[in-house]
């Protein structure tokens, strides 16, 4: 019973792990509410008309938008 309990901490961290992106969005002088703000702007310009279903090419849009704003991809 132990091994079960040891094996399924490693899973769930594991998975942990998994769920967390390789990168964030940063850009120089701004803080976690500048980010917010700019988010949901490009969410809402990318996203607009999306039943429910997002796909690839409005994740690009949503991105560039970013970019446009000043932010970067970086790595963790």
């Amino acid at each position: 019973m132990g091994a079960m309990k040891i094996l399924l901490i490693f899973c769930l961290g594991l998975a942990g792990c998994a769920l967390r992106p390789a990168w964030h969005w940063e850009r120089p002088g701004a803080d976690a509410a500048d980010y917010r703000r700019d988010e949901i702007a490009c969410k809402q310009q990318s996203y607009e008309g999306a039943d429910g279903a997002v796909t690839q090419a409005q994740v690009r849009r949503m991105q560039r938008c970013l970019e446009n704003r000043g932010w970067r991809k970086v790595a963790n």
